[in-house]
């Protein structure tokens, strides 16, 4: 295999298990992309207990550096760790504020759908999803 993603690494019972059993699978030379939340993002430290990835199905939590880490303990050499966003519809975003802040929440939804604007999609970078790309040397 020249390459392969794993995003679901937070769930697994044995991350570096997983990834020593990728690396094998890879062909030299092959690419391994793996996508997480960042426990160390400022948004995460900033919400401390009510970051919304804070999920009992989440067994483990990375960093990039420690997830740099995992993946150089598993063999692998890392070519580079980005920071992710995602795009998320105006609508969804307005319901996703309320525990937050339920009179700005509703604002929101009201000024949205009155625009038309419900199912627009915007791009959000909150600096909390990062995306690790190594090879296997």
């Amino acid at each position: 295999m020249r390459s392969g993603c794993l995003s679901c690494i937070e769930h697994l019972a044995d991350p570096l298990e997983e990834l020593r059993k990728s690396y094998c699978l890879l062909k030299k030379g092959g690419l391994v992309c793996v996508h997480t939340i960042n426990i160390e993002s400022p948004l995460a430290r900033l919400m401390g207990h009510r970051w919304p990835w804070l999920m009992e199905m989440h067994l483990h939590y990375f960093s990039p550096r420690t997830l740099g880490a995992m993946l150089r303990k598993a063999g692998f050499t890392v070519v580079k760790i980005v920071n992710q966003g995602r795009f998320l519809r105006l609508g969804y975003l307005a319901t996703r504020i309320e525990p937050y802040s339920r009179l700005f929440a509703i604002g929101m939804g009201k000024f949205v759908t009155a625009l038309g604007l419900k199912d627009e999609a915007m791009p959000i970078n909150l600096g909390d999803l990062f995306t690790a790309l190594a090879r296997k040397t």
